[in-house]
C-alpha cells in the first residue's frame, strides 16, 4: 500500500504512536510518506522512519497586545491552519495513496485535513478535545466576567471544529473501548479499536536494586490523582511508609528523562501508582508491568483493558485508604510482588507489543481499503 501519515504534534505520547506506526508500517513493506507542521526537534521523529516526509509552516498570526495576543492567536488556529490544512491535502491527494492515516492536530484536535481529503482516509483519534468535555476543566470561576464570555466562545468554537472535522472523516479509530465510548457520545461516531504498545525490549526487568519508593506517574494535578497519592503515603505505617517519586513530562526538552532513565525507575520502585480519572488508554500501566511491577490504578476508562486486577496490581475504588493497603500488602509481601510483576511481562508480551498492534492496524487499513 502507498500510505500518507498526517500529524501535528509536540513531545508526547501521541508522538511516539505516530513513530511506532510509520516505522511499523514500512517495515511490513509499505510506502509511508509524512505529512506534518512540526519542526520541535525531540526523540521522536516519524519523518526519519518515512519513504519521504513533506513539511509545511504555520505560525499564529502575533499581535503584542494583551488581550488581542490571544485572540490573533485563536483565529489564525480557526482560519489560517484550515487554509494550510486544505493545501496540505490537495497535495496527498495529487500523489494517489492507496489510504491517508490522519493523526491528531495540537492546534484543533481533530485536525482540518479530514474535510478536504478526496483520499480515502482514516482519523486515528486519542480522545476528544478534553477542555469542551470533561468537567474538571471546566472554565475557572476566578476569571473576569469578559475572560469568562471570551473562554465560553473559545471553547464553543474548538468543540465545534473537532466535531465537524472527526465527523468528515471517511473511516476513525481509537485506542480503547473506553475511546470509543467516548466518540460515541462525543461525535456519534463508532470506530474501530486499535490499540497502542510496548517496547518490552526497552521497557524491562534489569535486575537492579529495589528502593523503599512508590513510582507516581503524572503531573501533581487533581485529574491524576496526586491528591489521593499524597494521603495514600500519609496512611501507610511509618516503619514501611515509603518515599513517593513523581514522574511527569518536563515541557523543557532540557529537563526531561531519557527512555532508559524511566525504565530505570520503574525497575527501581516496588509499585506503580497511575491515577487519573480518565486515562484513555493506560499506556503507563502497560510500561510498568512490562518492567515486572504491579500497578495501582482507579478502576476506570482505560486501566480496564490494560490491567488484570488482582493479577498484575489492583484496580480501586478512589479511596486513598484502599490505595494504603494494597501498597502496604505488596510492601510486606516480595514473592506476591515478584509473581504480579512476572504475570504483568508475561501479558505485555502476550497482548501489548508493537508489532503485534502495527499487524492490528495493518489489517484495519487492507479491510478499510477494500
Amino acid at each position: 500500500m502507498r500510505i500518507a501519515v498526517f500529524y501535528n504534534l509536540t513531545f508526547s505520547g501521541a508522538k511516539r504512536t505516530v513513530q511506532e506506526h510509520v516505522k511499523g508500517l514500512k517495515a511490513i513493506g509499505h510506502h509511508v510518506d509524512v505529512y506534518t507542521l512540526d519542526e520541535t526537534q525531540d526523540i521522536f521523529n516519524p519523518g526519519i522512519a518515512s519513504d519521504n516526509q513533506y513539511k509545511y509552516v504555520y505560525k499564529q498570526t502575533n499581535v503584542n497586545f494583551p488581550f488581542l495576543k490571544r485572540l490573533a492567536a485563536d483565529l489564525s488556529d480557526f482560519i489560517l491552519l484550515k487554509s494550510l490544512h486544505k493545501q496540505i491535502a490537495k497535495d496527498i491527494d495529487s500523489r494517489k495513496y492507496d489510504i491517508a492515516l490522519i493523526h491528531t492536530d495540537r492546534y484543533t484536535q481533530a485536525p482540518f485535513i479530514l474535510r478536504f481529503l478526496k483520499t480515502k482516509n482514516v482519523y486515528f483519534c486519542l480522545e476528544p478535545l478534553k477542555i469542551v468535555y470533561e468537567y474538571g476543566l471546566r472554565i475557572s470561576d476566578n476569571l473576569s466576567f469578559i475572560n469568562k464570555l471570551y473562554e465560553a466562545w473559545n471553547r464553543f468554537m474548538r468543540k465545534k471544529i473537532d466535531r465537524e472535522n472527526a465527523r468528515a472523516a471517511d473511516n476513525s479509530m481509537t485506542i480503547s473501548y473506553f475511546g470509543r465510548e467516548l466518540m460515541i457520545q462525543s461525535f456519534d461516531l463508532y470506530p474501530k479499536i486499535s490499540y497502542l504498545g510496548v517496547d518490552t525490549t526497552l521497557f524491562k526487568n534489569l535486575k537492579i536494586q529495589k528502593k523503599n519508593q512508590i513510582l507516581f506517574v503524572g503531573q501533581k494535578l487533581k485529574l491524576n490523582g496526586y491528591e489521593y497519592a499524597l494521603e495514600a503515603i500519609k496512611h501507610i505505617p511509618e516503619d514501611i511508609r515509603p518515599e513517593l517519586k513523581v514522574l511527569s513530562i518536563s515541557k523543557d526538552p532540557k529537563n526531561r528523562l531519557s527512555d532508559n532513565e524511566i525504565v530505570r525507575l520503574y525497575n527501581e520502585s516496588l509499585v506503580t501508582l497511575s491515577l487519573s480519572n480518565f486515562d484513555t488508554f493506560g499506556l503507563v500501566a502497560l510500561e510498568s508491568q512490562a518492567c515486572e511491577v504491579p500497578v495501582i490504578a482507579f478502576n476506570v476508562a482505560g486501566y480496564r483493558e490494560t490491567m488484570l486486577d488482582g493479577k498484575t496490581g489492583h484496580l480501586v475504588d478512589f479511596s486513598s485508604r484502599e490505595i494504603a493497603d494494597k501498597i502496604s500488602t505488596l510492601i510486606k509481601n516480595s514473592n506476591l510482588r515478584k509473581r504480579m510483576g512476572i504475570v504483568g511481562r508475561d501479558w505485555v508480551i502476550k497482548e501489548w507489543t508493537w508489532k503485534k498492534q502495527i499487524e492490528q492496524l495493518n489489517k484495519a487499513l487492507i479491510e478499510i481499503i477494500k
